[in-house]
């Protein structure tokens, strides 16, 4: 049996929550060996249409059909055992109550831990791994398991380490880690990302496929015309607040924050709510729908909300009848015409730690469809909730847009 071995370190607190022990008002911290997979079979699926048609098999196209064989493959499916299992380990007293982040000095964290906390009633927070704390995680594979494939297996590792982390919140910088130490592992499965895992990938499918029959091979440079899902083959990034004195710095600046009169303080609010939604200006998103709600006025189905873009629901409350104004107006925007909809954030945000200590930002944007639901013109329906009545209007999925406002407001 094959083994290898991944001890890495913290970089911002990891929140992962254990399903049963409490201590105190709080659940105890557990990383699970199945959300670790779930995090790696994420990662998977955003890198497999970087090399083939996720849609072609044997000669005939079926949605997803390749990706299910090669997620089966990697993973295990129903017909077939998974190929390897995992163990995760860490020490004691290595955890914190979220508690002590949310009452901390740094009012920020009111709004990044948001859900993993309540300021009232007795629900337990969550804990998380502290900053600076080791865990390791170790994959045992079987016999029968190509080389390639556990070279591609392994640099999952370092592509999330890369873009991403575990636990709650990992898309807001929350989970990151390095690895400082891999045992038992190839050493091209540890270079740059995500070039390494693409070429392992493309080496795999070549043993897998020598007479190229079975997958569609795909070579084309990434955009960002949105996909069927999160795919780093239609992503962009860059490596923003170079030389930041901490990981807070990192949280706080990106961070939705606003004043008590509503502007905008940090940079993810001034992207939302002055470059999107355009607050306290002419075309102000919220306009439609408080029109709707005061007026009964339906907005137009060719009112796109500008702000979908960055995930739904969008949930407006305390609204008044004029701009500048509060009430009782509320409002949802969402995927579904009952509310239920959800499309996560575009932008994936991880934090490192440089040589000299300082700290940076890796922004990832994954463009991808934020509505199953789409017009004559292929365009993405998704609804205003307004009073329980839903008004179709148009999402926004304007990724070069997204790509080259993000630049200006945090670059």
């Amino acid at each position: 049996m094959q083994k290898s071995t991944f001890v890495c370190k913290t970089i911002t607190p990891m929140l992962s929550r254990s399903m049963y022990s409490k201590t105190g008002k709080s659940w105890r911290f557990e990383l699970r060996p199945q959300s670790v997979k779930g995090v790696m079979r994420f990662w998977f699926r955003a890198l497999v249409p970087c090399v083939i048609d996720p849609n072609w098999l044997d000669g005939s196209k079926k949605p997803f059909a390749a990706l299910h064989y090669l997620e089966g493959l990697m993973f295990g499916s129903q017909e077939k055992k998974s190929p390897f299992s995992l163990t995760v380990s860490y020490g004691d007293d290595i955890e914190e109550s979220v508690n002590t982040l949310v009452e901390s000095s740094d009012r920020f964290f009111r709004n990044a831990l948001f859900g993993t906390y309540e300021l009232k009633g007795d629900n337990p927070s969550f804990s998380y791994m502290m900053p600076d704390q080791s865990f390791t995680i170790r994959i045992r594979y079987s016999s029968s398991i190509l080389p390639v494939q556990k070279t591609v297996t392994d640099s999952l590792m370092s592509l999330i380490s890369n873009y991403s982390g575990f636990g709650a919140k990992a898309r807001d910088g929350f989970g990151s880690f390095a690895i400082s130490k891999a045992k038992g592992v190839e050493e091209d499965s540890v270079g740059e990302q995500y070039s390494t895992s693409k070429s392992l990938l493309l080496k795999m499918i070549s043993e897998l496929d020598p007479d190229e029959r079975k997958f569609r091979l795909i070579n084309e440079e990434p955009n960002l015309y949105p996909y069927d899902f999160p795919t780093l083959a239609r992503s962009r990034e860059m490596n923003s607040l170079i030389k930041s004195r901490s990981w807070k710095d990192i949280i706080g600046a990106l961070t939705g924050q606003r004043t008590k009169d509503g502007d905008p303080v940090s940079k993810y609010s001034r992207l939302k709510l002055n470059e999107l939604r355009k607050y306290g200006q002419p075309g102000d998103n919220l306009e439609p729908l408080r029109a709707a709600y005061f007026e009964r006025t339906a907005p137009s189905r060719e009112f796109v909300m500008r702000t979908s873009i960055m995930g739904l629901p969008i949930i407006y409350q305390r609204f008044g009848e004029y701009p500048g104004t509060t009430g009782k107006g509320t409002a949802t925007v969402s995927n579904s015409n009952n509310s239920s909809g959800r499309k996560a954030s575009p932008i994936f945000i991880s934090v490192h730690k440089a040589l000299n200590n300082s700290y940076f930002a890796r922004i990832l944007l994954m463009a991808s469809k934020i509505s199953p639901d789409r017009d004559n013109n292929d365009r993405p329906v998704i609804y205003a909730i307004v009073k329980g009545e839903p008004y179709p209007i148009l999402g926004n999925e304007n990724f070069e847009e997204l790509w080259n406002l993000l630049k200006g407001v945090i670059e």
